[in-house]
């Protein structure tokens, strides 16, 4: 096994100075010579002044990287289309909507809560709809343009900055112009290090990045910030900062209003649909039922959209999304891969930001960190501990963790990923290995690939002590799989508990909503193994990029994937602060190798995504590449 407990390297200021070329590109290809094309003269400035981003002439870096990733996305898309178009299934033909002209229905697994407080959980789904808005977004082949920021300025120890921002934006519904103080009142709001009673899909993520450092008003169109910082005092700085997490594109926020705050109340917030700046306004939302937004009746400042309206409709059940498509009921649907192919044949259209999900194992409980990798302070994992479970190790025991281990490696080698993919995928998806790098990156070695190998399994399985007993069970094992992809991770849970019980695990497939979940690794309390892509397993994401900040302590006070692993913090801090495009791809590497070696998220299938719509109500559906969306951007639709 590999040594957990590696030790940090320490991050020089001016590593992390020169990391700015790398956070303005904000990209997925960070050439070296890209940088050598930036002139002398303007790194040194960068270096000694605050760095002003259009000082920098990195708006053609940017187009020139992010269109050779786009490309990238867009064929990987295109294959798994152009696969459903060669398939054998029965077309079926396209129906005349039975909606009104610019009245746009989509059939959902699930509408979501519509709360309008970030911190009581508001849906990431909302700025990805066009109700919410952030401060950057990813289009036209920059990753970082502007949106409700205009620009921003960084220190040149890289500790802090401010943000500019726009003074033409109103909110829903009559609320009045948006201002610097909305945005930092959305950010401080949702970050668990500043409010602990967040529980923002962020919060963990806003913690790590601010610390307990609030965002500040510095006039109506200027907001300031100071980045958490390390143990030493330096700054932790994330090079994705505003291409991730305050990026429209990435995991991000709605900018809610401090009017409403001020005159109904956070309690009035949490129980009324959330009122935002985008060019959709929510007119009706029900959970688990039906929501409706409609366009603004307003000029937006961004895009008036084409259509009028357009209604989230919950359909829980496969069968019954196709057969609303087939009639006309709903104009557009997240349709089951397996069903994918007869639609495409029949004429209907497709749409996707290019992201993929890497589906994994997660073995919850294996919490190895045992102070907190930025301050020191002594962590709690004493929950996780108190009872022997067969795929959790305790640092502490060194029997314990080559158990674990064993177990862990066992079952890695115990699933058919191929036949995964072809059996419930449909073929359109791809064997995965580990959970935060894809195997359909450039920078991929053979060498993470998991065999099926039952007799390799049993060997790893029989070496943790597990035997079997005379029923040919070794022991018992829950799994956790929600309903995301409309329904294929439970279908793939069903299939891996199957081929587990072939080498003796009686793995019992649980079934129940993440929201039931997720307060359990918030809270860093759960053993149970659950099926996930977290929030770096993407197929979009840089290899270059820190990887699995979920997987650490970083995100405490908020989501967490279920593990805590030393060897990941420290790489991730190393990551965010090395210039250099090769060591960074060197860094992560050797996690990949650790985490190949430890086997405790590992891959099982690359999942694609995409609406199908129908072409006789929408003519085309442009959606902007996403780092986290699936799909996106329904004020982009043309009416047929």
């Amino acid at each position: 096994m590999s040594n957990i407990w590696k030790g940090i390297r320490p991050l020089s200021i001016l590593a992390l100075a020169l990391a700015i070329t790398f956070a303005m590109a904000c990209t997925k290809e960070v050439e070296v010579e890209v940088i050598k094309e930036v002139p002398v003269e303007v790194v040194k400035e960068v270096q000694v002044e605050k760095v002003v981003t259009k000082e920098v002439p990195v708006e053609v870096i940017k187009e020139k990287i992010v269109t050779k990733e786009v490309i990238v996305e867009v064929e990987v898309a295109a294959e798994a289309v152009a696969k459903a178009e060669a398939s054998e299934a029965k077309p079926i033909e396209q129906p005349q909507s039975a909606n009104p002209s610019g009245h746009i229905v989509i059939a959902v697994t699930d509408v979501p809560p519509g709360v309008g407080l970030g911190s009581a959980q508001l849906d990431d789904g909302f700025h990805y709809w066009g109700v919410g808005e952030a401060t950057f977004q990813s289009i036209e082949g920059d990753t970082a343009a502007p949106m409700l920021a205009t620009g921003y300025t960084l220190e040149s120890d890289l500790s802090g900055g401010t943000m500019s921002i726009r003074d033409d934006v109103i909110f829903h519904h009559g609320w009045g112009p948006m201002t610097a103080a909305d945005v930092a009142y959305t950010i401080n709001d949702g970050n668990g290090a500043v409010n602990p009673r967040s529980i923002h899909w962020q919060a963990g993520d806003f913690a790590a990045m601010f610390g307990k450092n609030e965002l500040t008003v510095i006039d109506d169109t200027t907001v300031g910030f100071t980045f958490n910082k390390l143990a030493d005092g330096s700054a932790a700085f994330d090079p994705r900062w505003n291409a991730n997490l305050l990026n429209d594109a990435g995991q991000a926020f709605s900018v809610q209003s401090t009017k409403v705050r001020d005159d109904n109340g956070e309690d009035w917030m949490r129980d009324n649909p959330v009122i935002a700046t985008g060019p959709f306004q929510v007119t009706e939302w029900k959970q688990d039922d039906v929501g409706i937004i409609e366009a603004v009746p307003y000029d937006h400042w961004l895009v008036n959209p084409e259509i009028s309206t357009f209604t989230f409709r919950e359909v829980a059940e496969e069968a019954t999304k196709a057969a609303l498509m087939e009639t006309g009921e709903v104009d557009a649907a997240l349709i089951n891969l397996r069903a994918l192919p007869s639609f495409v044949k029949g004429g209907f259209g497709t749409g996707t930001t290019g992201l993929g999900y890497i589906d994994s194992i997660v073995f919850s409980g294996n919490l190895w960190e045992t102070h907190h990798v930025i301050n020191g302070e002594p962590l709690d994992t004493a929950a996780v501990y108190m009872r022997d479970v067969q795929w959790v190790g305790n640092p502490i025991d060194d029997k314990d963790m080559e158990e674990a281990w064993n177990v862990r490696n066992g079952l890695a080698r115990a699933i058919d990923r191929d036949l995964v993919n072809d059996a419930i995928l449909g073929g359109l998806g791809s064997p995965a290995h580990i959970n935060v790098f894809c195997n359909c990156a450039p920078e991929w070695q053979s060498k993470w690939e998991f065999p099926y190998d039952p007799a390799a399994a049993e060997a790893y399985l029989d070496a943790s002590g597990n035997t079997k007993n005379s029923n040919g069970v070794r022991f018992e094992m829950p799994l956790f799989a929600n309903a995301d992809h409309n329904g294929i991770r439970r279908e793939v849970a069903d299939a891996i508990s199957g081929m587990w019980r072939e080498v003796g695990v009686d793995a019992v497939v649980q079934k129940f909503n993440y929201s039931v979940y997720r307060p359990t690794i918030v809270a860093r309390a759960t053993t149970l193994p659950w099926i996930t892509s977290g929030d770096d397993g993407k197929t979009t994401w840089p290899w270059d990029w820190p990887k699995g900040q979920d997987h650490t302590s970083l995100t405490r006070g908020g989501y967490g994937i279920g593990v805590e692993l030393p060897f990941m913090a420290t790489t991730w801090l190393e990551v965010a602060g090395e210039p250099d495009k090769a060591k960074r791809i060197e860094l992560n590497n050797a996690l990949a190798d650790h985490l190949f070696d430890e086997a405790i998220d590992f891959g099982v299938v690359n999942v694609p995504s995409f609406v199908t719509y129908n072409k006789n109500s929408i003519a085309s559906w442009d959606m902007d590449p996403s780092l986290f969306a699936s799909w996106g951007q329904p004020e982009h639709i043309k009416l047929k």
